[in-house]
């Protein structure tokens, strides 16, 4: 079986910095702190090193969150990183210990870049499929996929690009549908006589299922029928089954 073709380098970016006055944003929830300080890193992470504190009865805005670290700024105008531990110890501006939601299911549904991996069948012959995806809208999101398939005589690559909706995009099972166009490449094993390269169009059609697992992992499964444009008076259709696993930032 011929190894498969690195997966095509793909990365939409978004940065967005607001500088604002402390006072001028009211839609960042504060919280006083209970525990004698806060230790505020530079970066969300323990790695990170401890650069300044929040004295008891300060009160901190939060400003953003990633993963188990939220980013804060002091009454100082001191902005760092605090981690969940310390935050939960924290008081509500009502004076109640404040708690958090799931920040692993919560990053999960707001989730942007993904990438997997899958394996499965192509018409009964072995499968690998690496795609990467970004999300555009809660509902929808844009896939690259490129796949390669090893038969006994051929070996089948395929390449496309699909919209993939979501209908209840935050549920931890997660059913999708799919449209896609690309091109694929069937090349016949070099021991064949007469062994002709052919190349064309593709379409495909895809149902799956999405469950999200723990931390930054979900699984996927789906069935996705494969339409190869030869020419204008030959097609070729392939069935796909697959199943694998997927990591998202």
């Amino acid at each position: 079986m011929a190894s498969p073709k690195r997966l095509a380098g793909w990365c939409f970016c978004a940065l967005f910095a607001f500088v604002l006055p402390v006072s001028a944003d009211e839609s960042n929830e504060r919280v006083l702190v209970a525990d004698p300080y806060l230790e505020l890193h530079t970066g969300p992470g323990r790695g990170y090193p401890i650069f300044d504190i929040a004295e008891r009865g300060e009160r901190v805005e939060i400003l953003k969150r990633h993963t188990d670290w939220f980013k804060v700024r002091t009454a100082r105008d001191r902005e760092g990183w605090v981690s969940r531990e310390q935050m939960e110890a924290t008081l509500t501006e009502a004076g109640e210990k404040k708690t958090f939601r799931d920040v692993l299911f919560d990053d999960y549904l707001k989730r942007r870049l993904e990438f997997g991996f899958s394996f499965g069948t192509l018409q009964g012959d072995p499968l690998l499929s690496a795609y990467t995806g970004y999300r555009v809208h809660d509902n929808f999101l844009i896939e690259l996929t490129i796949a390669q398939s090893a038969a006994d005589f051929s070996t089948t690559s395929l390449y496309y690009l699909a919209l993939v909706s979501q209908p209840f995009p935050d549920s931890r099972w997660s059913p999708f549908v799919a449209l896609g166009a690309g091109r694929f490449t069937n090349t016949p094993k070099s021991t064949l006589v007469s062994a002709i390269e052919t190349k064309g169009g593709l379409a495909n059609a895809a149902i799956g299922l999405r469950y999200y697992v723990t931390r930054q992992f979900f699984l996927r499964i789906e069935a996705k029928e494969h339409v190869a444009l030869i020419n204008y008076n030959s097609t070729t259709h392939y069935t796909e089954w697959s199943a694998g696993a997927a990591f998202f930032f």
